[in-house]
């Protein structure tokens, strides 16, 4: 009985509240104190494949979203909503960690600027910009990357690096021309164990 409640819960919820509850059950240990370890020590290689795939399947994503605004690339760091021209208040910075007091610790800047703007898109799918509804789930893999503990990612001059190797930092339109990714739970687990798997013959 009290899973059919969460479960309708969360049906009645609007956009933005339903991703303000996904970001504020990212736990700061996750991230704690990361910095100062190796990537080794942070996650396994399975895991870091497993990152790997949802990180080149935002870049797809957002590839086919820059193919419908014919535009031919954006930075790592530039939110959906910015594209279609909004701008970032200037005490968004601020109010996300009183809103998110888990982010608090968390030292690493695109996990808070993607959260900021997949949060702001959300708020402009209740608001039914036609942008956003076609485009409801283009943050699902960056989000869920947080969410797995795989936010330790930095850029290094024109790249996004982290265990997972480096990406481009820019992500270009032609991202979208690629086969889409799995990236459900049951599609990433079996990444992680086949690595261990081939890990266990080496």
């Amino acid at each position: 009985m009290k899973e059919h409640l969460e479960i309708d819960e969360d049906e009645q919820m609007s956009y933005y509240e339903l991703a303000a509850k996904r970001i504020r059950n990212i736990a700061p240990n996750l991230y704690k104190e990361m910095s100062q370890k190796s990537y080794k020590e942070v996650r396994s290689r399975g895991q870091y494949e497993a990152d790997t795939i949802l990180i080149a399947e935002y870049y797809r994503r957002v590839g086919g979203f820059l193919q419908h605004l014919s535009k031919g690339g954006t930075g790592i760091y530039v939110g959906m909503d910015m594209l279609i021209g909004y701008r970032i208040p200037d005490d968004a910075w601020d109010n996300f960690v009183v809103d998110f007091p888990n982010f608090t610790d968390i030292d690493i800047m695109l996990m808070k600027m993607s959260s900021i703007h997949y949060l702001r898109w959300c708020a402009l799918m209740d608001d039914r910009n036609s942008f956003a509804l076609q485009y409801p789930d283009i943050y699902e893999p960056i989000i869920k990357l947080f969410e797995r503990g795989g936010g330790r990612i930095s850029t290094h001059h024109h790249e996004l690096v982290g265990g997972f190797g480096g990406f481009p930092k820019t992500i270009l339109a032609t991202r979208g021309d690629m086969n889409p990714f799995e990236i459900s739970e049951s599609a990433l687990e079996k990444i992680i164990e086949e690595v261990l798997f081939a890990e266990e013959y080496v």
